[in-house]
């Protein structure tokens, strides 16, 4: 079951029968823009929500009769000087049926939605996407991972049988809970990354279209599907790029530094170039910076910042090696004059 698209039908019929409260529906229209597929599950349900809505509006309320109640209670006059609530009796009558017919249909939407998971859908995978930001979750075996912003892991709602095997699509740090009895895979695309209990880095979206594993501690085997024969048994501190096309395997004892940056915002620079700076805090905040004059890249400065905001860090770099930082749709541009 994806727990998520769950929580938001439940929200979904809350707002077609009116009850969803101001922030709730600021939540499901934000929900509505992350994904193209949200719109598409609103669409379903509104569907299910107006076919059974119009029967039995149809079988239990007279429209005509509702409609000539609101414009009688609209031409009524009012004496002077005083404040009269008049309701016909007949619209009271009406209006409980409405909310009768509200409630019931809330309760059908609910039904169908556990039936559509629960019954139809008894072993779906979980899915959990990292839309805005990095997020961080636990498996059903303890595991914990942190998504990094536009990532998403795939995973069942209850490790069956001898694995734990869920899928990563992005960048991801796994602290695996041990399990001798039960190794932990994690499949990217036909890549398979083996583990008992342990710490590692996968990044799926690695430049040149590879496949990044760095390990941090413990021990791992990764090979692809079809020749789990060809194993590779990396090491801490080591780092392994694998190239899907050619199934070419490339390994060294020194890894990217700030390949975590995303997760920590941990970085201190040591007379580094500011090119060099730029692609880290780019990283680190998942937002594109461009340095718009390429020769002020070799500009090198002595810096270290935990934790701060985008904001603070653009402002250091700006007084620091006087820079001028602009703002143009959702990239960051950064431009100045070249270090002698």
């Amino acid at each position: 079951m994806n727990a998520e698209n769950t929580y938001y039908e439940l929200l979904m019929s809350r707002y077609f029968t009116g009850e969803a409260s101001g922030d709730e529906i600021s939540e499901l229209s934000a929900w509505l823009e992350e994904n193209p597929e949200h719109k598409e599950i609103f669409s379903e349900q509104k569907k299910i929500y107006d076919a059974v809505n119009e029967e039995m509006i149809e079988q239990q309320v007279d429209l005509d009769a509702e409609w000539e109640i609101i414009r009688n209670k609209i031409s009524l006059k009012k004496p002077e000087g005083k404040k009269v609530s008049f309701v016909p009796r007949e619209a009271k009558s009406n209006r409980r049926i409405i909310w009768r017919v509200a409630a019931a249909v809330t309760i059908l939407l609910a039904i169908g939605i556990l039936l559509r998971y629960v019954v139809f859908h008894p072993d779906s995978d979980i899915q959990i996407v990292a839309s805005n930001d990095v997020m961080e979750t636990r498996l059903p075996d303890g595991s914990n991972i942190s998504l990094n912003q536009g990532s998403s892991i795939t995973y069942p709602e209850e490790f069956k049988g001898n694995t734990r095997e869920v899928k990563l699509d992005g960048e991801a740090h796994f602290q695996v809970t041990h399990d001798a009895s039960k190794p932990f895979i994690v499949s990217a695309g036909d890549l398979r990354v083996e583990v008992l209990g342990t710490s590692f880095y996968i990044n799926t979206h690695a430049p040149g279209g590879k496949i990044q594993v760095i390990l941090i501690d413990g021990s791992v085997a990764a090979y692809y599907k079809n020749t789990p024969e060809e194993k590779i048994i990396m090491k801490p501190g080591e780092q392994v790029d694998f190239s899907p096309e050619t199934k070419e395997i490339a390994a060294t004892n020194q890894h990217e530094q700030y390949f975590m940056v995303w997760k920590t915002r941990s970085m201190k620079f040591e007379n580094e170039r500011l090119d060099r700076v730029i692609y880290t805090v780019s990283r680190a905040y998942n937002k594109k910076i461009t340095l718009t004059n390429p020769t002020a890249g070799n500009c090198r400065l002595t810096v270290a910042f935990e934790g701060q905001t985008l904001e603070s860090v653009l402002k250091v770099l700006e007084s620091t090696l006087d820079l001028k930082v602009t703002q143009h749709g959702d990239e960051i541009l950064v431009d100045g004059k070249a270090c002698e």
